[in-house]
């Protein structure tokens, strides 16, 4: 099924709002880095833009600040995602009267991923793509590695590098529209911010889809409960909720496995 929850739809909005600000400094860093390359003296030019600007910065020759803007950029797209996963949390737990909880030490994707297994919501109908799971963990490690060096290696990052990039075919690179991502920690770039949203949504989606309420609880919903005035005809009923669901969630059935409405009903 789909099924979007408004942690999913702020997502969405926030990632649009960054891609907004990331694609024009990427244009500008671009341009700024294709002038300096063709100056006579970079270092001398640097100085020019510096003075003209009143920007002090000093004369890198490595040309590592543009990885590192990359890299700050894909902090930002996890740090969205971090607030996806808790904001999902806290509307599954009010509509489902739950009190599930974030643990120190672990991953949140991680315990969503377990969590999710616990109530069977993954099995053989419902998965979450390993690629997809794979990709966000490496990028979640660069992340770290941006914000806190300290607290990882370099073992740890080409281990998650290993994991993600052996997913990459020609099929996944052409359904993402990237020539050459996810890439090495030294030769990452706005292509792997560019692969790091589109994954996050996908991801994103995927959990909000199988992480809905408990259908208890969704049936204590007021729009759903001024459904039972339709009990006794039990088409309309089903077609009244699906139809409240797709108005607050987007809801969409996919198949025949997914039973969600009649467990409404069964609440009901």
């Amino acid at each position: 099924m789909i099924f979007k929850y408004e942690a999913y739809n702020y997502l969405l909005a926030e990632l649009g709002r960054l891609d907004y600000v990331v694609e024009i400094s990427e244009i500008s860093v671009k341009d700024f880095l294709k002038k300096m390359d063709q100056s006579n003296d970079p270092g001398s030019y640097l100085k020019e833009k510096s003075n003209e600007f009143g920007i002090m910065v000093s004369f890198d020759p490595s040309n590592n600040y543009y990885n590192q803007i990359a890299l700050g950029n894909i902090s930002n797209v996890y740090h969205l995602g971090e607030t996806f996963f808790y904001e999902l949390q806290a509307e599954f737990n009010s509509i489902s009267n739950e009190d599930w909880k974030f643990e120190q030490g672990k991953t949140k994707l991680d315990q969503v991923i377990s969590f999710l297994k616990g109530l069977n919501r993954i099995n053989n109908t419902d998965q979450i793509d390993d690629y997809l799971i794979n990709i966000f963990a490496y990028y979640h490690q660069l992340r770290v590695y941006f914000s806190h060096k300290k607290t990882t290696s370099k073992g740890e990052i080409h281990s998650k590098y290993e994991n993600a990039i052996k997913h990459f075919d020609i099929e996944l690179m052409k359904r993402y529209k990237v020539k050459n991502s996810p890439k090495k920690l030294q030769e990452i770039d706005f292509e792997d911010y560019f692969l790091f949203t589109q994954i996050t949504k996908d991801l994103a989606l995927k959990i909000s889809s199988i992480g809905y309420p408990k259908p208890k609880g969704l049936a204590d919903l007021k729009e759903i409960r001024r459904m039972k005035k339709f009990k006794d005809n039990s088409v309309r009923l089903n077609k009244s909720i699906e139809n409240a669901l797709i108005t607050k969630y987007s809801f969409i059935k996919e198949n025949d496995s997914d039973t969600l409405v009649e467990q409404i009903i069964s609440h009901i």
